[in-house]
């Protein structure tokens, strides 16, 4: 067939090459300046919790773990110091970040403030570079109500740039291997060239996750929905509608109820520590590291009572939909299996972002060079010719 054949042998010679080529290069100029931004912030995430701990006061306490204050003390801390908020979560300090970190709300003001670990003491935390450049990463700097689903929109770009590069970096069954590496004997320009090429089919895996898991969060619902129908699920929630408590549900009442659920666990986050009614709370007990939340049980509780509405054993997968959704996250973010596999993201976001901004330079070398040459010769011209001189 020849179809097959120029697939095979001579792909450039196909119409739906062309356009393709066309999708890729409109696309790319267009997500350009959103793609290299997205990708630098991406790699420096991957040291969030460090470029976090980096900003806090230095006049804080030292971590003593035999002496933390008590999760209620600091909550009710925290609803003294800010009049009329409330909490919505509460992280317990940690080997990294060793403060207590509050998220409140009062009305729609979003605030935050750390407390000492040991006193419990609570003071305001100003929005440093490091919380800019995570709400951009995450929502774009527009809320995290519609800023993820924008996320969303530019990794189903990144999905479509990456599928129309893989088809349009085959160049034939001949020559395939040249897009593998990159020469630097010749020109800058073929050097830049080259380099888009080898970066893109070496990279291709990653960024490929990287889109699918960015449409993965910005539309978690559907998405799981989507992948229950290909693959089956056992990942979910399990519901446990059991009372732990004797007395009427306090923050106290629950995180104890949270203990008895999980023995091995350690208590890392709680969601809606306030009890405000019409929101479930949610306790985080992490089984392995203080830092790993990939491995985690998340207790849902009824706010009226310490009643568990749920069990997740977030980290226990037994098929190979649990895997996918599952690594989301560490694949994602590079925050799994140590200080190598960090390095290694940091390096791979840097990577996107050089990706991209070669992409932007062959466009210029290509096309925009060339025009501007073009009308920089009529005026180079006009400069050099001699004015003839009239005879009197």
């Amino acid at each position: 067939m020849p179809l097959l054949h120029d697939l095979v042998h001579r792909p450039r010679r196909l119409f739906i090459r062309r356009a393709l080529f066309q999708i890729h290069l409109w696309l790319g100029l267009l997500l350009s300046l959103y793609l290299i931004l997205i990708a630098l912030s991406g790699a420096l995430l991957v040291y969030h919790d460090l470029l976090t701990r980096s900003t806090l006061p230095s006049n804080l306490s030292p971590l003593d773990p035999a002496h933390i204050a008590s999760l209620p003390r600091v909550i009710e801390n925290a609803k003294a110091y800010y009049k009329g908020a409330g909490v919505s979560s509460v992280t317990l300090p940690s080997a990294h970040i060793p403060v207590f970190q509050l998220n409140l709300t009062r009305g729609s003001e979003e605030l935050r403030a750390i407390a000492e670990p040991q006193t419990g003491v609570v003071q305001p935390l100003p929005r440093s570079w490091v919380d800019v450049v995570y709400d951009f990463h995450l929502y774009l700097l527009l809320g995290s109500r519609h800023g993820m689903q924008w996320n969303g929109l530019g990794a189903i770009g990144l999905l479509v740039l990456a599928l129309t590069g893989l088809l349009l970096w085959w160049r034939g069954l001949v020559g395939w291997t040249r897009g593998l590496r990159v020469s630097f004997r010749h020109h800058w320009r073929r050097i830049n060239y080259d380099l888009h090429h080898a970066l893109g089919i070496w990279t291709l895996l990653i960024v490929l996750w990287w889109a699918l898991s960015g449409v993965y969060f910005a539309w978690y619902e559907p998405v799981v929905k989507l992948l229950a129908v290909v693959t089956p699920l056992s990942s979910e929630p399990e519901p446990l509608p059991v009372s732990l408590a004797d007395a009427p549900a306090t923050l106290q009442n629950i995180l104890d109820a949270a203990q008895k659920v999980v023995p091995a666990g350690r208590l890392t986050i709680v969601y809606n520590p306030g009890l405000t009614p019409g929101h479930d709370v949610n306790v985080w007990m992490y089984l392995r590291s203080p830092e790993d939340f990939n491995h985690a049980d998340i207790v849902r509780f009824d706010p009226r009572s310490a009643s568990v509405r749920s069990v997740r054993h977030y980290g226990q997968n037994k098929t190979f939909g649990d895997w996918l959704l599952w690594l989301m996250q560490p694949l994602h973010f590079g925050n799994l299996w140590g200080g190598a596999m960090r390095a290694l993201w940091c390096l791979l976001g840097v990577s996107l972002a050089v990706l991209t901004a070669t992409g932007v330079l062959m466009y210029w070398n290509r096309f925009l060079r060339c025009r501007w040459l073009a009308l920089q010769q009529p005026r180079m011209q006009t400069q050099t010719v001699p004015k003839t001189i009239s005879q009197p």
